[in-house]
């Protein structure tokens, strides 16, 4: 089957502020593919060594992780070769005010909760709990990396500059270098820029990435952003036999 683009049909591009993303319908079908792109990513590294799991848990977690002021855009494409020739979300990438604390700890007192919930309940029918992938070996992890490694290595000045994080930019494998992200980056930076604009800020703005270096940093640089902080996890978290790094990047962008 060859890859002819003329076979291929994408459709505007849907702007989904974070409060309408249930009411729209679109949680799960989000949740669900931004997960599908994340275990693809983990394969094409298998050095990493990562347990299998998903990025997000629950489509909750996509929402919490997003925030009440964010901005999620989805590309839908259809693939005129396939038989039912159905559209498809095939890219996606959102946007929300920066925050530079780092939320693991967080989750780590989530995951703490659900799993006492999910104890409380399974005594109430004499059954046995299940954590599923995140155990208490995993929360006891995550604290011992967090109190060993401290807090994130940062050269960002955090002046008065605008600052906007970049959310789950996510492509379909079979849609990949096609220009799908770059065209998402640039409806977020628009977005961002009109934001900046409302509210009476500027001329200059920042976005802001936080990933996984060992995966993800070579693109960012591609793109312009350069890396500003880093935190090292020790080998061991989430499986991995080296260890990782989440790094967070800057890039300059003035208010159109």
């Amino acid at each position: 089957m060859t890859d002819d683009v003329s076979t291929r049909q994408r459709f505007e591009i849907e702007r989904i502020p974070s409060r309408d993303l249930a009411a729209a319908s679109k949680l799960e079908s989000i949740w669900n593919f931004a997960n599908d792109v994340f275990a693809d990513r983990q394969r094409n590294f298998p050095d990493l060594g990562f347990e299998e799991g998903k990025r997000f848990e629950r489509p909750q977690d996509f929402q919490d992780e997003m925030g009440p002021s964010a901005v999620t855009f989805i590309q839908y494409g259809r693939d005129l070769r396939k038989p039912n020739g159905e559209a498809e979300i095939i890219a996606t990438a959102g946007c929300k005010p920066w925050n530079i604390a780092f939320k693991l700890d967080e989750r780590v007192e989530r995951m703490r909760e659900e799993r006492r919930a999910r104890e409380r309940e399974a005594t109430k029918s004499q059954g046995e709990s299940n954590d599923g992938f995140y155990t208490k070996a995993h929360e006891d992890q995550l604290l011992e990396s967090l109190e060993k490694t401290g807090p994130m290595t940062h050269s960002d000045g955090q002046d008065d500059v605008p600052r906007w994080e970049v959310m789950t930019v996510c492509v379909h494998p079979d849609w990949q270098k096609q220009g799908l992200a770059e065209k998402l980056l640039e409806v977020v930076r628009e977005e961002v820029s009109s934001q900046v604009k409302a509210q009476g800020k500027g001329p200059e703005f920042k976005l802001m990435v936080r990933t996984l270096k060992e995966i993800n940093e070579k693109y960012w640089l591609s793109k312009g952003f350069k890396t500003v902080g880093e935190k090292f996890f020790e080998p061991g978290l989430f499986g991995s036999p080296t260890g990782f790094h989440i790094i967070d990047l800057s890039r300059d962008h003035r208010v159109d």
